[in-house]
């Protein structure tokens, strides 16, 4: 696989460099597109946490995210595989008014109707650093260097 080294000031998930080229995967429902699954993955506390992303055919809210392995405290920062935390993860806005990832994890619960709620996602209590990581790979994975350009086609053929 041949590697592409990340700019430093990129680097928002801890990663160093990554594959040039990056399996995406599109899920179809009754002959349209569901969902864009896009492989993420970044630096935790512990570890570095991989997983997917589940973002809706309109390239900008998320569906859903889902980690497969990672290091996290238990009982701590592993509360990212709890339903509980992974339900408010669905209908999330990704970007803001030009364009740049604005999806992050928060220090503790979002609070209801403060401007930006739509881009926030619950602190862990206790996982500071497991937050920090999600957000980190987040931002990098949905940017620039990362899909952004990707989803930024969907996006286009959404606008009214």
């Amino acid at each position: 696989t041949e590697m592409a080294a990340i700019p430093a000031d990129l680097d928002l998930a801890g990663i160093g460099e990554r594959a040039r080229y990056i399996p995406v995967y599109l899920v179809q429902k009754d002959g349209a597109l569901d969902q864009i699954i896009l492989p993420v993955y970044g630096k935790g506390l512990w570890s570095t946490m991989y997983g997917y992303l589940s973002v809706a055919p309109d390239g900008n809210s998320t569906r859903g995210l889902q980690f497969y392995a990672h290091g996290e405290t238990p009982g701590l920062g592993d509360q990212m595989d709890k339903e509980a935390w992974r339900a408010q993860v669905v209908g999330k806005v990704i970007y803001g008014g030009a364009d740049e990832p604005q999806v992050r994890v928060i220090k503790g619960p979002v609070p209801a109707g403060i401007a930006g709620e739509e881009h926030m996602l619950d602190g862990m209590a206790g996982a500071t650093l497991t937050g920090n990581g999600i957000t980190g790979l987040l931002q990098y994975w949905t940017g620039s260097h990362g899909f952004g350009p990707y989803l930024a086609n969907y996006r286009e053929g959404n606008k009214e």
